[in-house]
């Protein structure tokens, strides 16, 4: 997938300056002055708006800007507990398995670039809400939050005892944040611009340090391993994938709050509006459409989207749930 090997040092190195130069500034090259556009949606949806068979036009344009202020959070909140999981999860491998300094500057790139991205989603959510004059509900009780979470528990358990699960975790966030700019890309002109544009930067940077995971994974792959080492190794992606999944359906059924909200906003009365709309498809239905046909929550849930992540698995032989094959619904645009 890329040219950069993890013991030459000279391509690590060139890779860290091609980072560096083509970087660009969260507050230099992001028109945050702009108003945002409440006319139009932030996510292109299927026909059902995922969930919501029936919606009217009022309504899949909340839905969409819901949903796209949704997966800001997510990457947010996957993005931001990096940091936290720093030490444990990457510092004590580099210390462990010297590799080169080379590997280790390219790694404070990484997590330096993570912590940028987190911040850019997190404003924007905190513009629209406070253009809008949502309340603030919005942002504590709708978004996903990973800090606290069983999720962020486990992954760290996990990293202490030498896993691999976060690197897995890491590989999939980096491919389904590209594949849901694409997604976007084939709408722009009818999509929200600032939210647009802060995506575009977010893909500029993934597209150039994705493969750092990877580096990561065969590192992990080299390192001595005894009996404990290897059972958590055969088992971490399965691991990985189950604590993802149930992350995610469990924050996406935040949503139901939304009826707990006391507030006469034309915004939040009419997203309280949709919640019926689920009723038309029963759990089961919405369960595998969000593993099988929903755009964006597929690609996060369902493996065979993340095609680098899965090649890497089967070189290494690891253990993973057969899922089904994805099949989503085509998008077009609120």
């Amino acid at each position: 997938m890329a040219t950069i090997q993890l013991f030459d040092g000279n391509s690590l190195s060139r890779q860290d300056q091609i980072q560096a130069e083509r970087a660009w500034d969260i507050d230099r090259d992001i028109p945050w002055q702009n108003l945002i556009d409440e006319s139009k949606g932030l996510l292109p949806l299927d026909a059902d708006a995922l969930v919501f068979p029936g919606a009217s036009a009022e309504q899949r344009l909340v839905i969409s800007q819901y949903l796209g202020l949704v997966i800001n959070s997510t990457i947010s909140e996957m993005e931001g507990v990096i940091h936290h999981l720093k030490h444990h999860a990457w510092e004590t491998w580099l210390d462990e398995f010297p590799v080169n300094p080379e590997m280790r500057q390219l790694g404070e790139t990484f997590f330096a670039e993570e912590q940028k991205h987190s911040l850019a989603f997190d404003r924007y959510n905190e513009k629209f809400v406070s253009q809008l004059h949502l309340p603030p509900e919005v942002l504590s009780r709708l978004m996903p939050k990973a800090f606290g979470s069983f999720f962020l528990k486990a992954i760290d358990l996990n990293a202490r005892a030498g896993g691999a699960a976060f690197w897995w975790v890491v590989s999939a966030v980096e491919e389904v944040s590209i594949e849901i700019y694409r997604q976007m890309h084939q709408h722009e002109a009818k999509l929200e611009p600032l939210f647009f544009c802060v995506h575009r930067k977010h893909l500029e940077d993934e597209a150039r340090h994705r493969n750092y995971a990877f580096l990561m994974l065969e590192l992990g792959a080299k390192r001595p391993a005894g009996f404990i080492r290897r059972a958590l190794w055969q088992t971490d992606l399965l691991w990985a994938q189950a604590w993802t999944t149930s992350w995610v359906i469990a924050e996406l059924a935040r949503v139901f709050e939304v009826r707990k909200i006391k507030s006469q906003h034309e915004w939040i009365r009419t997203l309280q509006s949709t919640v019926p709309l689920m009723r038309k498809l029963g759990p089961v239905e919405i369960l595998k459409r969000f593993v099988v046909n929903s755009p964006y929550v597929s690609h996060v849930l369902n493996p065979h989207h993340h095609r680098h992540t899965v090649k890497l698995a089967q070189k290494q032989r690891v253990l993973r749930f057969p899922w089904p094959q994805p099949a989503p619904f085509p998008t077009g645009v609120t």
